[in-house]
């Protein structure tokens, strides 16, 4: 995983492409066309992300023609009646595949489809059209291409997320600290690595002989008696605890937890021996330099970053549903920037199920991705006799899967129950406008808020406090006052009711 990182003079441009059409993402900033050009003046009407569709410069031997382009026009009418905030909207999309909206209702041509939206579902919610909600792909564009304009140059962590993010963050919270009015210590935070829940369950009030509600039993079968408890997990991890968890079985609804499903992501992290030249004079990085072999370093030359749509190479059915990101960590972290003992490539792959079980052995995995690495770039692959040392990460169902229908199986609020609360990116779909990490974020702040006015705690406003969404650009906002009246007047026919192409 990779996220933002907040040094201030760290300058990547975001730039992200694949010389393969298929993998290719519209980079950013863009070479977009003359100011003066037809194609410009009509972007300029649309709100995102139609104008990139129209802008975006794709690969030289891309078959998306003008005509294709002009095609997205088509998702207007969707773009304009989706609610990201509107719980009824939201349902209506839910019950629908991207792919069905994109296609059949927008009318989006087969070529732009595959050369610009499926990439994009492929690294975003990380699933194909097919298998993913509606909803959560125009909501997840939305947050993306509209909310982030102005701000989407990416800001790469520049270093390991652990080292730089994680074990930081452990640090203080271990080491905070408040006291009393008699300077008593009230507060210690202790982080049990490695620790499983194996059950949540309520403290029986006829036998009790403490002050807490709640109690949480650890595969060790140590019991950790608690006033509350939030549950920060994802999905498929809900609907484990579940089958265990007395005190969540007593949730309204929280059979449907067990319809939740997991995207499975495999990274694989690769060591490689430096070529003999440093290629020099590499743009979107923190660095400019790598030791990677010159053809791969001029396929990456306008970005670090690679991001690959699925069904990328021949011959290669592993990758028939499966994205993935390219990273040359040498223009990225510090400790690896040349010159250096190693060139480090990192590769992440989404919807991976088939790399996550195609060997136990790291080695067949190392060879694999610099297939499919390969394959990606256009270049020959590198000998894998060449691969000093590998680290292979396997994280099974471990990403939320937005699937067609799966926002019913979802919590609506941070609040589950008396004592018992949760957060997470798949938390609350309809609520706050916000994407993945954010996402998880807002909803981690609702629940510390929940928490603090049940247990009467005095909690500084400003750590829970929520920035509101991005509002809406002029067009939009002119879009859905007409997409609102449309569909009080005269709505959409057909049982999924939505708007078709204009």
């Amino acid at each position: 995983e990779h996220h933002n990182d907040d040094d201030d003079d760290d300058d990547d441009d975001g730039d992200a492409r694949s010389s393969s059409p298929r993998g290719t993402v519209p980079p950013g900033p863009m070479n977009l066309m003359n100011a003066a050009s037809p194609m410009k003046i009509l972007a300029d009407l649309l709100p995102p992300p139609l104008d990139l569709a129209v802008l975006a410069q794709l690969s030289p031997t891309s078959p998306v023609t003008p005509l294709d382009r002009i095609s997205g026009i088509g998702l207007l009418g969707a773009w304009a009646d989706f609610g990201q905030e509107d719980p009824v909207s939201w349902e209506r999309y839910d019950s629908i595949s991207a792919e069905k909206l994109f296609k059949t209702y927008a009318g989006l041509t087969d070529s732009l489809y595959e050369e610009f939206v499926s990439p994009l579902l492929h690294v975003l919610p990380m699933t194909p059209g097919y298998d993913c909600s509606a909803a959560a792909a125009l909501s997840c564009f939305h947050v993306f291409a509209l909310q982030s304009k102005g701000a989407f140059d990416v800001k790469w962590c520049r270093g390991g997320i652990a080292e730089r993010i994680f074990n930081p963050w452990v640090e203080k919270l271990t080491s905070s600290a408040t006291a009393d009015e008699e300077g008593n210590n009230n507060c210690k935070v202790e982080i049990r690595g490695g620790a499983r829940v194996s059950s949540i369950q309520r403290v029986d009030e006829t036998t009790k002989n403490t002050d807490h509600q709640m109690k949480v039993i650890l595969d060790s079968g140590e019991e950790l008696q608690c006033d509350a408890v939030v549950l920060a997990v994802g999905g498929t991890a809900m609907g484990r605890l579940t089958a265990t968890s007395p005190a969540l079985q007593e949730i309204s609804n929280s059979d449907k937890f067990y319809d939740l499903r997991g995207i499975t992501c495999v990274a694989v992290r690769l060591f490689l021996k430096p070529d003999a030249v440093v290629t020099e004079h590499l743009k979107g990085g923190k660095y400019f330099s790598t030791q990677l072999p010159p053809c791969y370093a001029a396929s990456m030359a306008e970005s670090p970053v690679i991001v690959c749509g699925a069904d990328i190479g021949t011959h290669i059915p592993e990758l028939k549903e499966t994205g993935f990101c390219i990273y040359d960590l040498q223009r990225m972290h510090d400790e690896f920037a040349a010159p250096n003992d190693v060139a480090v490539l990192e590769v992440d792959f989404f919807r991976a199920d088939d790399i996550a079980n195609l060997s136990s052995n790291d080695a067949d995995v190392a060879e694999f991705t610099l297939k499919a690495v390969a394959a990606a770039l256009g270049v020959p692959p590198i000998d894998a006799s060449n691969v000093v040392d590998v680290a292979v990460v396997r994280a099974r169902n471990a990403v939320s899967h937005f699937n067609v229908g799966s926002a019913a199986s979802s919590p609506e609020k941070s609040k589950l129950g008396e004592g018992l609360y949760i957060c997470g990116d798949w938390v609350d779909r309809s609520g706050h406008a916000s994407w993945s990490t954010e996402k998880a974020v807002v909803t981690g702040k609702q629940a510390a808020l929940a928490v603090s006015n049940d247990l009467g705690l005095n909690c500084d406003p400003s750590a829970t406090k929520v920035i509101p969404a991005a509002s809406d650009t002029p067009q939009l906002k002119a879009l859905r006052t007409v997409a609102k009246t449309l569909r009080s007047v005269a709505p959409p026919p057909g049982e999924d009711s939505v708007p078709p192409s204009p």
